[in-house]
């Protein structure tokens, strides 16, 4: 049996009927919708304005501005009482330098030039002063010293700390003595800060 294509259903004998009726109904719709919506000017739409917007001031009060008056100077009381320091507190003294006038510029190096630096070999410790102990007196002095080709301490070119410990510190770091600093297989000078702790038992 020999079937054959119906010709309702072929769509190339019904593509010229379906492109025409698609053509007319869109031309209709296009045709409609123009005689229903309003004329359009592109002109007026460019042209238009927007309303002008109103802002109402409303107004402020002046303000009064107080002036602001000094705190009244404090009211110090001596006491009638001598105060006297616990043993337990010691009194921070200022922080001094005392500073010794080189006569002649020495060619030294500074400690962290050297290749070897210098070694201690005997470390005098200070005599505490009487005076510093009455007062309960107590602090940290470093003084800043030139170690010879000898190990000995040539000169001093100044002393930190409370003042109270500078005489006492000067004596005992002239005694000290040290292994010289090398650089380059020489002994050469050099410049070093010696500590020195003072603290009450």
């Amino acid at each position: 049996m020999i079937r054959t294509k119906n010709p309702q259903v072929d769509l190339k004998r019904s593509y010229g009927r379906m492109l025409w009726i698609s053509a007319g109904a869109s031309l209709f719709l296009h045709v409609v919708l123009l005689s229903v919506l309003p004329p359009f000017n592109l002109t007026t739409l460019l042209t238009r304005t927007p309303p002008p917007t109103t802002i109402h001031l409303e107004p402020v009060p002046p303000t009064r501005q107080m002036p602001v008056l000094p705190p009244p100077p404090a009211i110090v009381k001596r006491a009638a009482e001598k105060v006297v320091v616990p043993r337990s507190h010691a009194v921070v003294a200022p922080q001094v330098v005392t500073e010794f006038p080189l006569e002649e510029e020495i060619e030294a190096a500074e400690l962290w030039m050297v290749e070897k630096q210098p070694k201690v070999l005997y470390r005098a410790v200070p005599a505490y002063p009487d005076s510093a102990r009455a007062a309960l007196l107590e602090g940290r002095v470093t003084a800043r010293v030139l170690v010879g080709i000898t190990g000995k301490v040539e000169r001093i070119d100044r002393i930190e700390g409370p003042l109270a410990f500078h005489k006492v510190v000067e004596k005992a770091a002239r005694q000290w003595r040290f292994a010289p600093a090398v650089q380059n297989d020489e002994m050469v000078r050099v410049w070093v800060s010696l500590p020195f702790v003072f603290e009450l038992e």
